[in-house]
């Protein structure tokens, strides 16, 4: 097993303390009479060429295939827990967010840049707020870049990087597996997960083609339970609809399948192609969240709920050898097609409660929303690099890099028998005896059109000098120019012309640079003692908003400042190594999204606040105690806060002045103070059915979460600063490894936690995303 595969050592968790000691003493009396084994070594190209994860400056986890096997990953949440200083978001399948050390101002975001980066292979595939979550299968490695990469990733690299790498096609020989798998939920119900990789040379050494595909379908396990309309719950015996025709149980279900293919050339021994395609479309019965007060795994919707996310990336690179250095091209082209439909009536209610008579939908509405999204994204990179084996004493890399994003959002939202309520007939009077229009029946109330492009031009190098055998300096830098664009366009109702009918179009351009220094220090082949400065960035742009919003027109960019000391060491022989680093994170003008404050206005936009503070410390140990035991534990300390007492102020046309005050020392959301987690694997030296057995426990601690920053959310509808509570989890896993197959017994959330990972506003009554329950399942692999 590789030292990739991780756990986190939690802290303040009396029952994972105990783990961690009964553990210890088992493994150590074991070590007495067993030969211990030193640790594997592992590749990464996180600074864009392959290098030893332990000789790389920076605060890295990586996990290989074994690790990704050995603990069952799948989707970017099942690694979140092992990686200390990254959090997640998760509202849907294909609604995440991911944050790295504290770096956010809100769990939901409309049309910013994201401040941390999702990589798929060379290509920044990130969305602020609804980042697609690729299946990890047939996956080499998954890498996470902890603080700002804008030097070498760019803008939304701006507190860390995500990169997950796919296998490539291996021109060396024939190659082939498929794998099943099948679980069930306690209290939901049963899935599976198929999977079947090829790799055929068909060109001796020259031309070499991977193939993979999948389908899987994970298991719904919460009901939509029987409830009357929102009035009748706020005033029983008022309410004047149910939800029994949308009643159901295991609503959650989600199918995923995708495919990839993988085409490689061997031009010469120095020149090489990659063409690239990968495919995934994934469709939810329901949405993944729970109300709150109506009982275990349970929700209340009163519309059909659904979601859909389609998407494919085609990719070209190109590898060239030269005499004086390594010359790497890299294209990508992104396509992403994502759906929803969301009940609404909540929503619509609160609206209806207002007491505005253009909000009137007849004292007890009910209806729904849907969301259509087409993203588009073209990225280019091309870069000169210093050969990996050159023997001077520079080191260098130099490149050039251009991507352009281009997206259309569709949002509707209806209301049943709209066209009957006083709402409508409000509109209706303006249009028949004002306009001299007519505005025709519908049950839109709501109509939204967004269009965004964004277009960036980069520059980027860093240079590094052996001052002497074990002492290095590297400095980079990144300039970069961006050009945004926005269009808006809303109408209330539908078909409208008049004052409830918004167009907005704004366009900002914008440039700057980013610096990076780091000083290393190898005290021998085992040790490393390392200090960085380095910048990261995150653009601003325009508020699109209504002539009456009283939010600014513009927001600035926001940077991040990073000062980090860390080690690398390895020690006993490579039997145990350890890494740590400390950071002190300064983040300016940082941009939060918020409502405008005035009464029925109904609008979104961003605001710069000054300062926040973030300091925090990552750890990370693996233990080869025997050739039988090992231990493997991270842990993260973060304590990201605004460092600045802010009083916000806004006033409209008459004068009066509407105020937000976030105090010194608010903290920041979605982060954990303290999280980590303990890993435990046996592989004993003797046999059993001609195979090797095996055994992995994990323990996981996420410590207390506030989910927004006090006095602001990216909702329409204010709500108070709510808590997320700490939780545990632990993992257990056994199971056989043969020549050519293995098979494995799993069971994930031993204790059967209903851990909440994130509390939405979005919709006006509170939405909860849980853990998956207590989930069994059987795995079996076989090798051709």
């Amino acid at each position: 097993m590789t030292d990739t595969i991780r756990a986190n050592s939690p802290a303040g968790s009396p029952a994972l303390t105990a783990a961690v000691s009964t553990v210890l003493s088992m493994a150590a009396g074991s070590a007495a009479a067993q030969e211990a084994t030193s640790l594997d070594e592992v590749i990464v190209t996180a600074t864009k060429r392959a290098e030893r994860l332990q000789d790389v400056s920076e605060s890295i986890s990586a996990f290989d295939a074994n690790a990704i096997a050995m603990r069952g990953l799948q989707q970017i949440d099942d690694v979140a827990k092992y990686i200390p200083g990254l959090s997640l978001a998760q509202r849907e399948p294909g609604g995440t967010t991911i944050v790295f050390r504290g770096v956010a101002s809100s769990g939901i975001q409309f049309g910013a840049v994201s401040s941390s980066a999702l990589y798929l292979d060379e290509q920044p595939i990130t969305q602020s707020g609804r980042s697609p979550d690729p299946r990890f299968i047939d996956i080499e490695r998954i890498e996470a870049l902890r603080g700002p990469q804008g030097t070498l990733y760019g803008a939304s690299s701006q507190s860390g990087t995500l990169r997950v790498i796919t296998a490539k096609p291996d021109p060396s020989g024939f190659d082939a597996w498929a794998e099943a798998q099948v679980t069930d939920v306690q209290g939901g119900g049963t899935g599976y997960d198929v999977s079947a990789m090829v790799n055929i040379p068909l060109a001796e050494d020259r031309v070499s083609l991977r193939l993979v595909g999948f389908a899987a379908e994970d298991a719904g396990y919460i009901d939509n339970v029987l409830s009357v309309s929102p009035l009748g719950q706020e005033v029983p015996g008022q309410g004047t609809f149910d939800n029994s025709n949308v009643v159901d149980k295991d609503i959650n279900s989600v199918e995923t399948t995708g495919a990839r293919a993988a085409l490689r050339f061997d031009v010469s021994e120095n020149l090489n192609a990659t063409v690239g395609l990968i495919y995934q479309d994934l469709t939810a019965n329901g949405h993944s969240d729970l109300s709150e007060g109506v009982g275990d795994l349970n929700q209340v919707r009163f519309e059909d709920e659904s979601l859909s996310d389609e998407w494919y990336q085609a990719s070209l690179t190109v590898n060239a050898v030269l005499p004086f250095g390594d010359f790497i091209v890299a294209a990508s082209y992104f396509d992403r097609k994502f759906a929803y439909e969301a009940d609404a009536t909540d929503y619509e209610f609160s609206f209806q409660q207002s007491g505005y008579v253009i909000y009137d939908f007849g004292g007890d509405p009910r209806g729904f929303a849907t969301n259509d999204e087409n993203t588009r994204i073209t990225t280019v990179e091309a870069r000169l690099q210093s050969n990996n084996d050159a023997e001077s004493r520079w080191s260098w890399l130099g490149g050039v890099f251009y991507s352009k994003e281009a997206g259309h959002t569709a949002f509707d939202s209806f209301v049943r028998d709209y066209q009957d309520s006083p709402a409508f007939a409000y509109f209706a009077y303006l249009e028949y005896n004002v306009y001299n229009n007519t505005l025709a029946p519908t049950e839109t109330w709501f109509l939204g059109r967004y269009e965004t492009e964004l277009e960036q031009r980069a520059f980027f190098g860093e240079i590094g000098f052996d001052v002497t055998e074990n002492f290095t300096i590297t400095a980079g830098g990144r300039w970069f120019e961006y050009d945004r664009i926005f269009n808006l366009h809303q109408e209330s109702p539908a078909g409208f012309s008049g004052f409830s009918r918004t167009d907005a179009d704004t366009k900002s351009t914008e440039d700057g640079t980013v610096g990076k220094l780091n000083l290393t220090y190898r005290i021998d082949d085992d040790r490393m003692v390392y200090a960085t400065w380095s910048e990261g960035f995150r653009n601003g742009g325009a508020n699109a908003v209504r002539p009456s919003s009283i939010l600014p027109r513009e927001f600035k960019s926001d940077t991040l400042t990073n000062m980090e000391i860390g080690a690398k060491t390895e020690w006993m022989g490579n039997r145990l190594r350890f890494n740590v680093a400390a950071y002190l994170m300064s983040w300016d003008d940082f941009a939060v999204q918020i409502e405008d404050p005035q009464p029925g206005v109904f609008q979104l936009g961003y605001v710069n606040l000054p300062t926040a503070e973030i300091p925090g410390v990552e750890a990370e140990l693996t233990f080869a105690v025997s050739d039988a035991w090992r231990i493997d534990a991270t842990l993260g300390y973060n304590d990201a806060h605004v460092s600045e007492a802010t009083t916000l102020t806004l006033t409209d046309a008459d004068g009066v002045d509407y105020v937000r005050v976030v105090e010194d020392g608010a903290r920041l959301p979605l982060t954990p103070e303290w999280s980590g987690a303990l890993g435990i694997e046996w592989r004993p030296r003797g046999q059993l059915l001609n195979s090797q057995p095996f055994a992995r426990l994990d323990f996981a601690y996420v410590g207390e979460v506030v989910t927004n920053l006090e006095g602001f959310e990216s909702v329409v509808g204010q709500a108070g600063v709510s808590t997320q509570d700490a939780y545990e989890t632990a993992d257990f896993r056994v199971g056989l490894e043969g020549e050519v197959w293995s098979g494995s017994f799993f069971v994930e959330n031993l204790s059967d936690e209903r851990a909440v990972t994130f509390r939405s506003n979005r919709w006006a009554e509170p939405r909860l995303t849980i853990i998956r329950p207590r989930t069994y399942g059987l795995q079996f692999r076989y090798d051709f």
